[in-house]
């Protein structure tokens, strides 16, 4: 089974980050008042955020830094908004990528429009955090 470090040092083409600092980490998942997944916080650890393709809808992925979660979070009033999600990047343009937060142990992974921002037009990429990045830097059919 491969690893969040197998798929960040893989070949697979796209932009990491420098690693997040342990206490960047820590902090963001105290204020986030979540129990974020083990391998999102893996993830940060190991590049705070990065952007590249995927071969799936949106196509693109941009995962923000930890620094940064919580702000645009609130920016984008996603807790207000779409209770049940939670952010951590987006296509880059229309799109935001969250958590879905109303089952904690799955952790499955939505692309939803920022306009409206409705939870009837939430769509899931992933199962989870570990499938997700596994499809990071592979070209999809429109690309």
């Amino acid at each position: 089974m491969e690893t969040i470090k197998d798929i960040i040092n893989s070949d697979l083409h796209w932009d990491r980050e420098s690693p997040a600092s342990s206490e960047s980490i820590e902090d963001f998942v105290s204020k986030s008042g979540l129990n974020l997944p083990g391998d999102y916080l893996e993830f940060l650890r190991l590049s705070n955020g990065g952007e590249g393709e995927l071969p799936v809808d949106p196509y693109w992925f941009q995962i923000w830094p930890a620094e940064d979660v919580l702000e645009h979070n609130e920016e984008y009033q996603v807790k207000e908004i779409l209770p049940g999600f939670f952010a951590f990047g987006s296509n880059g343009g229309g799109e935001m990528l969250a958590f879905d937060i109303r089952n904690q142990g799955s952790w499955r992974v939505y692309m939803i429009p920022f306009i409206p921002m409705d939870e009837s037009d939430a769509q899931e990429v992933a199962s989870d955090f570990l499938s997700f990045i596994q499809l990071f830097g592979i070209e999809g059919e429109d690309g």
